[in-house]
Protein backbone atom coordinates (compact mmCIF):
# COMPACT_ATOMS: atom_id res chain seq x y z
CA UNK A 1 0.00 0.00 0.00
CA UNK A 2 1.16 3.26 -1.08
CA UNK A 3 0.44 6.86 -1.45
CA UNK A 4 1.54 8.76 -4.54
CA UNK A 5 2.12 12.43 -4.04
CA UNK A 6 2.18 14.64 -8.00
CA UNK A 7 2.18 18.40 -7.10
CA UNK A 8 4.78 20.39 -8.69
CA UNK A 9 8.16 21.02 -7.59
CA UNK A 10 7.29 24.42 -6.72
CA UNK A 11 4.93 23.26 -3.82
CA UNK A 12 8.19 21.09 -2.83
CA UNK A 13 6.53 17.58 -2.69
CA UNK A 14 9.21 16.16 -0.53
CA UNK A 15 8.05 18.61 2.63
CA UNK A 16 4.81 16.65 2.17
CA UNK A 17 6.41 13.95 2.10
CA UNK A 18 8.62 14.11 5.37
CA UNK A 19 5.65 15.78 6.76
CA UNK A 20 3.75 12.74 6.40
CA UNK A 21 6.46 10.50 7.63
CA UNK A 22 6.91 12.65 10.85
CA UNK A 23 3.46 11.30 11.72
CA UNK A 24 3.61 7.46 10.49
CA UNK A 25 7.08 6.60 9.49
CA UNK A 26 5.70 3.07 8.26
CA UNK A 27 4.26 4.79 5.03
CA UNK A 28 5.14 4.16 1.83
CA UNK A 29 5.11 7.17 -0.34
CA UNK A 30 6.37 7.55 -3.69
CA UNK A 31 6.87 11.07 -5.11
CA UNK A 32 5.86 11.54 -8.43
CA UNK A 33 4.80 8.81 -11.33
CA UNK A 34 8.11 8.39 -12.42
CA UNK A 35 9.52 6.65 -8.75
CA UNK A 36 6.18 4.42 -8.64
CA UNK A 37 7.91 0.93 -8.20
CA UNK A 38 4.52 -1.06 -8.40
CA UNK A 39 1.13 0.90 -9.72
CA UNK A 40 -1.29 -1.73 -7.98
CA UNK A 41 0.50 -0.74 -4.46
CA UNK A 42 -0.82 2.94 -5.06
CA UNK A 43 -4.34 3.42 -2.89
CA UNK A 44 -4.15 7.08 -2.60
CA UNK A 45 -2.81 9.80 -4.38
CA UNK A 46 -2.44 13.67 -3.54
CA UNK A 47 -2.09 15.56 -7.02
CA UNK A 48 -1.96 19.45 -7.79
CA UNK A 49 -2.16 19.72 -11.89
CA UNK A 50 -1.07 16.45 -12.62
CA UNK A 51 -0.74 14.47 -16.73
CA UNK A 52 -3.99 13.87 -17.93
CA UNK A 53 -5.01 10.34 -17.52
CA UNK A 54 -2.16 9.64 -15.18
CA UNK A 55 -4.58 8.39 -12.34
CA UNK A 56 -5.57 5.79 -14.91
CA UNK A 57 -2.84 3.46 -14.06
CA UNK A 58 -3.63 2.62 -10.48
CA UNK A 59 -6.13 0.27 -10.33
CA UNK A 60 -6.73 0.13 -6.73
CA UNK A 61 -6.73 4.02 -6.25
CA UNK A 62 -9.21 4.30 -3.50
CA UNK A 63 -9.22 7.94 -3.31
CA UNK A 64 -7.92 11.02 -4.81
CA UNK A 65 -6.78 14.02 -2.69
CA UNK A 66 -6.75 17.88 -4.32
CA UNK A 67 -3.50 19.75 -2.22
CA UNK A 68 -5.72 22.66 -1.83
CA UNK A 69 -8.89 24.04 -1.39
CA UNK A 70 -9.88 24.24 -4.95
CA UNK A 71 -10.55 20.95 -7.48
CA UNK A 72 -10.62 22.87 -10.87
CA UNK A 73 -6.99 21.57 -11.43
CA UNK A 74 -7.75 18.15 -10.82
CA UNK A 75 -11.08 18.63 -12.75
CA UNK A 76 -9.05 19.70 -15.57
CA UNK A 77 -8.15 15.84 -15.95
CA UNK A 78 -11.06 14.27 -18.06
CA UNK A 79 -9.80 11.11 -17.69
CA UNK A 80 -10.20 10.23 -13.81
CA UNK A 81 -10.80 6.83 -12.94
CA UNK A 82 -14.22 6.29 -12.49
CA UNK A 83 -16.18 5.86 -8.96
CA UNK A 84 -13.07 7.10 -7.25
CA UNK A 85 -14.33 9.43 -4.46
CA UNK A 86 -12.12 13.17 -4.70
CA UNK A 87 -11.44 14.89 -1.41
CA UNK A 88 -9.73 18.51 -0.95
CA UNK A 89 -8.10 20.41 2.19
CA UNK A 90 -9.60 22.88 4.40
CA UNK A 91 -7.16 23.78 6.43
CA UNK A 92 -7.54 26.42 9.42
CA UNK A 93 -3.75 28.06 8.59
CA UNK A 94 -4.65 27.99 4.99
CA UNK A 95 -7.93 29.87 6.01
CA UNK A 96 -6.03 32.22 8.52
CA UNK A 97 -3.63 32.87 5.42
CA UNK A 98 -6.27 34.04 3.00
CA UNK A 99 -8.25 36.17 5.63
CA UNK A 100 -4.55 38.35 6.29
CA UNK A 101 -4.23 38.58 2.68
CA UNK A 102 -7.91 40.17 2.49
CA UNK A 103 -7.68 42.01 4.97
CA UNK A 104 -4.41 44.23 4.59
CA UNK A 105 -5.68 44.43 0.53
CA UNK A 106 -8.85 46.11 2.25
CA UNK A 107 -7.10 47.85 4.63
CA UNK A 108 -4.08 49.44 1.95
CA UNK A 109 -7.22 50.68 -0.14
CA UNK A 110 -8.94 52.21 2.79
CA UNK A 111 -6.61 53.72 4.08
CA UNK A 112 -5.03 54.68 0.14
CA UNK A 113 -1.76 53.88 1.22
CA UNK A 114 -0.52 53.11 -2.55
CA UNK A 115 -1.86 56.27 -3.03
CA UNK A 116 0.81 57.85 -1.06
CA UNK A 117 3.48 55.63 -2.15
CA UNK A 118 3.06 57.30 -5.14
CA UNK A 119 2.27 60.63 -4.23
CA UNK A 120 3.27 61.56 -0.69
CA UNK A 121 0.90 64.96 -0.94
CA UNK A 122 -2.24 63.04 -1.57
CA UNK A 123 -3.64 64.57 1.49
CA UNK A 124 -2.62 67.50 3.36
CA UNK A 125 -0.18 66.92 6.73
CA UNK A 126 -2.02 65.75 9.62
CA UNK A 127 -5.64 64.78 7.38
CA UNK A 128 -6.76 61.67 5.64
CA UNK A 129 -8.41 60.83 2.61
CA UNK A 130 -9.97 57.34 3.43
CA UNK A 131 -11.44 55.28 0.46
CA UNK A 132 -15.68 55.74 1.53
CA UNK A 133 -17.65 53.15 2.46
CA UNK A 134 -17.74 49.96 4.32
CA UNK A 135 -19.78 47.41 2.87
CA UNK A 136 -17.88 44.31 2.29
CA UNK A 137 -19.23 42.07 -0.30
CA UNK A 138 -18.19 38.63 -0.22
CA UNK A 139 -18.91 36.02 -3.11
CA UNK A 140 -18.45 32.14 -1.76
CA UNK A 141 -19.32 31.56 1.72
CA UNK A 142 -17.79 28.26 2.29
CA UNK A 143 -14.87 27.27 4.33
CA UNK A 144 -12.51 30.55 3.37
CA UNK A 145 -15.19 32.77 2.79
CA UNK A 146 -16.59 32.33 6.38
CA UNK A 147 -13.21 32.98 8.08
CA UNK A 148 -13.15 35.58 6.01
CA UNK A 149 -16.46 37.50 7.38
CA UNK A 150 -15.46 36.62 10.62
CA UNK A 151 -11.94 38.51 10.48
CA UNK A 152 -14.39 41.75 8.48
CA UNK A 153 -16.82 41.61 11.65
CA UNK A 154 -14.75 41.93 13.89
CA UNK A 155 -12.88 45.03 12.71
CA UNK A 156 -16.08 46.31 12.54
CA UNK A 157 -16.83 45.67 8.66
CA UNK A 158 -20.30 45.93 7.87
CA UNK A 159 -20.16 42.14 5.90
CA UNK A 160 -22.55 40.45 3.62
CA UNK A 161 -22.21 37.25 1.44
CA UNK A 162 -23.45 35.16 -1.55
CA UNK A 163 -23.58 32.09 -2.20
CA UNK A 164 -25.22 29.26 -4.02
CA UNK A 165 -27.23 27.93 -1.23
CA UNK A 166 -28.13 30.72 1.24
CA UNK A 167 -26.08 30.21 4.56
CA UNK A 168 -27.01 31.76 7.86
CA UNK A 169 -24.07 33.16 9.57
CA UNK A 170 -24.33 35.13 12.39
CA UNK A 171 -23.61 38.84 12.07
CA UNK A 172 -23.73 38.77 8.08
CA UNK A 173 -26.21 39.19 5.50
CA UNK A 174 -26.54 36.26 3.67
CA UNK A 175 -28.00 35.95 -0.39
CA UNK A 176 -28.51 33.53 -2.48
CA UNK A 177 -29.94 33.67 -6.41
CA UNK A 178 -29.97 36.06 -8.99
CA UNK A 179 -31.58 38.32 -7.20
CA UNK A 180 -29.77 37.98 -4.10
CA UNK A 181 -26.49 38.70 -5.91
CA UNK A 182 -27.80 42.11 -7.54
CA UNK A 183 -29.18 42.89 -4.00
CA UNK A 184 -25.44 42.23 -2.96
CA UNK A 185 -23.91 43.91 -5.11
CA UNK A 186 -25.91 47.47 -4.89
CA UNK A 187 -24.73 47.91 -1.66
CA UNK A 188 -20.91 46.21 -1.83
CA UNK A 189 -18.11 48.69 -1.80
CA UNK A 190 -15.08 45.92 -1.82
CA UNK A 191 -16.41 42.80 -3.37
CA UNK A 192 -14.32 40.05 -2.54
CA UNK A 193 -14.79 36.96 -5.16
CA UNK A 194 -13.78 33.53 -3.84
CA UNK A 195 -15.99 31.39 -5.84
CA UNK A 196 -14.37 28.04 -7.41
CA UNK A 197 -14.11 27.75 -10.98
CA UNK A 198 -17.16 26.06 -12.08
CA UNK A 199 -19.58 26.25 -15.49
CA UNK A 200 -22.27 28.14 -13.30
CA UNK A 201 -18.81 30.92 -12.35
CA UNK A 202 -17.23 30.81 -15.40
CA UNK A 203 -17.51 34.92 -16.55
CA UNK A 204 -19.73 35.94 -13.61
CA UNK A 205 -17.96 39.03 -12.73
CA UNK A 206 -18.57 40.91 -16.47
CA UNK A 207 -19.75 43.87 -17.03
CA UNK A 208 -23.47 42.86 -16.56
CA UNK A 209 -22.72 42.35 -13.09
CA UNK A 210 -19.84 44.40 -12.32
CA UNK A 211 -21.63 47.62 -13.32
CA UNK A 212 -24.16 46.57 -10.04
CA UNK A 213 -21.57 47.69 -7.77
CA UNK A 214 -21.65 50.93 -6.01
CA UNK A 215 -19.94 53.50 -8.13
CA UNK A 216 -16.23 53.62 -6.83
CA UNK A 217 -16.47 50.14 -5.32
CA UNK A 218 -12.93 48.16 -5.43
CA UNK A 219 -12.18 44.48 -6.57
CA UNK A 220 -10.69 41.54 -4.60
CA UNK A 221 -10.85 38.57 -6.98
CA UNK A 222 -8.84 35.32 -5.08
CA UNK A 223 -10.85 32.53 -6.43
CA UNK A 224 -10.33 31.82 -9.57
CA UNK A 225 -9.34 33.83 -12.95
CA UNK A 226 -12.06 32.27 -15.18
CA UNK A 227 -14.60 34.22 -13.50
CA UNK A 228 -13.81 37.48 -14.03
CA UNK A 229 -13.87 38.86 -17.64
CA UNK A 230 -10.39 40.53 -18.39
CA UNK A 231 -11.50 43.37 -20.48
CA UNK A 232 -14.76 44.52 -18.75
CA UNK A 233 -13.26 45.39 -15.56
CA UNK A 234 -10.35 47.39 -17.49
CA UNK A 235 -13.06 49.11 -19.13
CA UNK A 236 -14.87 49.75 -15.92
CA UNK A 237 -11.80 51.02 -13.76
CA UNK A 238 -11.03 53.24 -17.00
CA UNK A 239 -14.34 54.91 -16.88
CA UNK A 240 -14.24 55.22 -13.21
CA UNK A 241 -17.24 53.46 -12.17
CA UNK A 242 -14.75 51.14 -10.11
CA UNK A 243 -12.06 52.55 -8.62
CA UNK A 244 -9.42 49.73 -8.51
CA UNK A 245 -8.75 46.02 -8.55
CA UNK A 246 -6.71 43.48 -6.58
CA UNK A 247 -5.92 40.11 -8.61
CA UNK A 248 -4.75 37.00 -6.86
CA UNK A 249 -5.87 34.57 -9.67
CA UNK A 250 -6.01 34.50 -13.80
CA UNK A 251 -6.97 32.74 -16.83
CA UNK A 252 -3.62 31.96 -17.33
CA UNK A 253 -1.08 31.79 -14.70
CA UNK A 254 1.72 33.06 -14.15
CA UNK A 255 0.47 35.99 -15.70
CA UNK A 256 1.58 37.30 -19.08
CA UNK A 257 4.15 40.14 -19.21
CA UNK A 258 2.46 41.62 -21.78
CA UNK A 259 -0.97 41.51 -20.33
CA UNK A 260 -2.90 44.97 -19.69
CA UNK A 261 -3.10 44.05 -15.68
CA UNK A 262 0.94 44.30 -15.59
CA UNK A 263 0.72 48.53 -16.17
CA UNK A 264 -2.83 49.56 -15.11
CA UNK A 265 -2.54 52.20 -12.71
CA UNK A 266 -5.86 50.97 -10.97
CA UNK A 267 -4.86 47.24 -10.81
CA UNK A 268 -2.49 45.60 -7.79
CA UNK A 269 -0.88 42.44 -9.14
CA UNK A 270 0.12 39.47 -6.86
CA UNK A 271 1.24 36.17 -7.72
CA UNK A 272 -1.35 33.79 -6.80
CA UNK A 273 -0.35 33.82 -3.20
CA UNK A 274 -2.97 34.71 -0.99
CA UNK A 275 -2.67 31.52 0.63
CA UNK A 276 -0.95 28.40 0.31
CA UNK A 277 -0.87 25.00 1.51
CA UNK A 278 1.58 24.69 4.19
CA UNK A 279 2.75 20.75 4.66
CA UNK A 280 2.83 20.60 8.53
CA UNK A 281 -0.49 21.95 8.73
CA UNK A 282 -2.19 19.87 6.23
CA UNK A 283 -0.71 16.53 6.77
CA UNK A 284 -2.74 14.92 9.40
CA UNK A 285 -5.88 15.71 7.40
CA UNK A 286 -4.50 13.65 4.52
CA UNK A 287 -3.34 11.20 6.33
CA UNK A 288 -6.41 10.76 8.42
CA UNK A 289 -8.13 10.83 4.53
CA UNK A 290 -5.31 7.93 3.63
CA UNK A 291 -6.62 6.01 6.64
CA UNK A 292 -9.70 6.02 5.78
CA UNK A 293 -9.80 5.25 2.33
CA UNK A 294 -8.19 1.95 2.76
CA UNK A 295 -10.45 0.84 5.45
CA UNK A 296 -14.00 2.00 3.76
CA UNK A 297 -14.24 4.78 6.32
CA UNK A 298 -16.35 7.55 5.20
CA UNK A 299 -13.88 10.49 3.86
CA UNK A 300 -13.59 14.32 5.06
CA UNK A 301 -14.10 16.96 2.89
CA UNK A 302 -16.07 15.07 -0.06
CA UNK A 303 -16.31 16.77 -3.39
CA UNK A 304 -19.59 17.09 -4.68
CA UNK A 305 -18.45 16.20 -8.38
CA UNK A 306 -21.99 17.69 -9.93
CA UNK A 307 -21.40 20.87 -8.92
CA UNK A 308 -17.37 20.51 -8.93
CA UNK A 309 -16.08 21.88 -5.60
Amino acid sequence: MSILICIPDTFEPESLSSALLSIDSNLQIEIGPENVKNPLAVEFAVVWKHPEGLLLNYPNLKAISSYGHGVDGLFSDKKLPQDVPVVRIKDETMAELMSEYLLAVVLLKRRQLLEYANNPEFSAWGTSRPHPGNQIGILGLGYLGQAAAKVFLNMGFDVAGWSRRKKQINGVNCFSETEGMIQMLNKTDYLINLLPNTTATQDLLNTQTLTQLKRGAYIINVGRGQTLVDEDLIALLDDGHLSGACLDVFRTEPLPAEHPFRKHSKVLVTPHNSSETPAESVAPQILENYRRAISGKQLLNMVDLEHGY
